[in-house]
C-alpha cells in the first residue's frame, strides 16, 4: 500500500457498501491507521484515519474481488444454526477419521461448508460419481482440485461417511449416552488451572445439555444404518449379561475361598475362562 494508490474501502468485513478512496499518508503509531480521501463527489472529499484492514483490495481489482464475494455469500446463504442436523454432522468429524480426505466448517464465516481435499479418494470411498459432489451449483472447485460444497451436501456426505464407519460411531454415540446419564445423576466437574478453581455443572444442566443433543444421536443412528444399530444393541446387551454374569460368578469364588474351598473356586476360576481381573477392568470400563 502506497501514498496516492486507490482502494476499495468497506467498513464491515463482509457487507455494506464498497466506497473508492485514496491513500494520502501512512501513520506512524500504533494501531496502524491510513490517512485517506473519500473520492465520490457525494463525499465532498471527505478524509478519515482509518484502520488498514478496511482497505479491501486495489480499486482495480474491486469487481474481481466483489465477484468472489457474492459468490462466497451465495455458498454460505443456508449455513446452519445449531441445530440438530449440524450437531450430528460435528459429532462424527469430531472423530477424525478423514483427516486429509474431507472435512467440514464450524466457524462461523464458513459454517458447515464442506471441504474436499481428495474427490477421487472420497468418490471411490462412497461409492458415488464425481458429479455427486457437484450436484450443487453453487460447489466451487480450486485450481488443486479441491472442492467447496455448501450445506446440504455436507449433509448427503456426512449420511454416506456415517454408514462407511457405522460400528465406529454407535460405540462413540453409546459412550456420549452413558456419559450423559452419568452427569446427569452426579453433575460434571472440570478442575481448574493454576490458581483457577474447578467448575462444577450441575445435573440438572447436564441433564438439559443431554436432552438437547440426544435428536443427535438419534439421527446419527438412522445415518448409521437399522440393520448396524440393531447388532450393535444386541452385541451390547450380550456383553452387559456376561458382565452380570461375571460378576456373580466372582462373588461365588470369593465366597468359596473365604470358606476354604480354594480348589473349588480355582476351578470354577479356571472354567470362567476370563481372568477376575479382565472382568473388574471391564467394569471400571463401564
Amino acid at each position: 500500500m502506497e501514498v496516492g494508490e486507490r482502494w476499495a474501502y468497506r467498513m464491515a468485513p463482509h457487507h455494506g457498501p464498497v466506497e473508492e478512496v485514496e491513500v494520502l499518508k501512512m501513520g506512524a503509531q500504533r494501531p496502524a491507521r491510513v490517512k485517506v480521501r473519500f473520492v465520490a463527489e457525494e463525499a465532498e472529499g471527505r478524509q478519515e484515519w482509518v484502520p488498514p484492514a478496511r482497505l479491501r483490495v486495489a480499486w482495480q481489482d474491486k469487481d474481481a474481488w466483489l465477484a468472489r464475494e457474492e459468490r462466497w455469500s451465495e455458498l454460505t446463504r443456508d449455513s446452519p444454526d445449531d441445530d440438530t442436523a449440524f450437531r450430528a454432522v460435528t459429532i462424527l468429524f469430531d472423530e477424525h477419521l478423514w483427516e486429509g480426505l474431507v472435512s467440514f466448517g464450524v466457524n462461523h464465516r464458513d459454517r458447515g461448508l464442506l471441504y474436499i481435499d481428495d474427490v477421487p479418494a472420497l468418490t471411490a470411498l462412497l461409492d458415488v460419481p464425481e458429479s455427486f459432489f457437484c450436484s450443487d451449483p453453487r460447489a466451487l472447485t480450486d485450481t488443486d482440485g479441491a472442492l467447496t460444497a455448501p450445506w446440504p451436501t455436507t449433509v448427503q456426505v456426512a449420511r454416506l461417511l456415517a454408514r462407511t464407519r457405522a460400528d465406529h460411531l454407535m460405540a462413540v454415540v453409546d459412550k456420549h449416552e452413558r456419559q450423559a446419564r452419568q452427569d446427569a445423576i452426579y453433575g460434571r466437574y472440570y478442575p481448574g488451572r493454576g490458581k483457577n478453581p474447578g467448575t462444577h455443572i450441575s445435573p440438572e444442566t447436564c441433564a438439559e445439555v443431554d436432552r438437547s443433543n440426544q435428536p443427535a444421536y438419534n439421527l446419527l443412528r438412522q445415518w448409521c444404518g437399522a440393520d448396524v444399530v440393531e447388532n450393535f444393541e444386541e452385541l451390547k446387551a450380550l456383553r452387559d449379561e456376561v458382565l452380570r454374569i461375571g460378576q456373580l460368578m466372582e462373588q461365588a469364588i470369593g465366597s468359596l475361598r473365604q470358606a476354604g474351598q480354594t480348589r473349588a473356586a480355582d476351578r470354577f476360576e479356571r472354567e470362567l475362562g476370563i481372568p477376575l481381573e479382565t472382568l473388574r477392568q471391564a467394569e471400571r470400563d463401564d
